[in-house]
């Protein structure tokens, strides 16, 4: 087996072998010039972090497309479940409720995928993209049931994890430029 050749290029660093594939490494500098290494999580080490966040989740905060959101710790907010075996997570927002939404979280060919069936009525779908942060951040890779792509949808999603509470960050998109975003501040009883 070949040594390790590692390249960098624009700040990345690639570690490869001659017959490999070039895998990503995240760097940084120090305050003395010297670079740091961190390797990013994998996209099952992430789907494990979803799966973790089985149960219901109440809000403390936030806001639905810019208007305020008044926090209820009596009902649940948001629901997390596993299904298929382990090979899906099953996300329900604004649980009971009529404008209630479902996101699929699962692994798709070694990344991390999801589908939101959102209350608009189209899907958008995405994949998490890498890095070390221990957030997951998702980047927008086809709307599914929208004609018109000046219509709303949901562009982006990230969810940021702060020890018992969870935030979800949802960014929308109209007219094909930025529209509005939701925040849904969330924990755990």
């Amino acid at each position: 087996m070949n040594a390790p050749q590692t390249l960098c290029l624009f700040g990345i660093v690639f570690s490869f072998t001659v017959l490999g594939v070039l895998h990503p490494t995240l760097t940084s500098q120090t305050a003395f010039g010297q670079t740091s290494q961190t390797q990013p999580l994998d996209a099952q080490a992430r789907f494990e972090k979803i799966k973790s966040l089985k149960g219901d989740w109440y809000l403390i905060g936030g806001n639905q497309l810019g208007q305020e959101l008044e926090a209820n710790p009596d009902e649940p907010f948001v629901r997390y479940e596993i299904s298929a075996g382990g090979h899906c997570v099953i996300e329900k927002l604004f649980v009971g409720q009529p404008k209630e939404m479902t996101t699929i979280y699962h692994m798709d060919n070694g990344k991390l995928a999801m589908a939101h069936y959102c209350s608009l009525g189209n899907q958008p779908h995405m994949v998490a993209e890498e890095g070390s942060d221990p957030n997951i951040v998702f980047r927008l890779t086809k709307v599914g049931n929208m004609t018109d792509p000046n219509d709303l949808h949901i562009s982006s999603h990230s969810l940021v994890f702060n020890q018992d509470e969870l935030t979800a960050l949802w960014g929308a998109t109209k007219d094909q430029k930025a529209a509005s975003t939701s925040e849904f501040r969330v924990k755990r009883k």
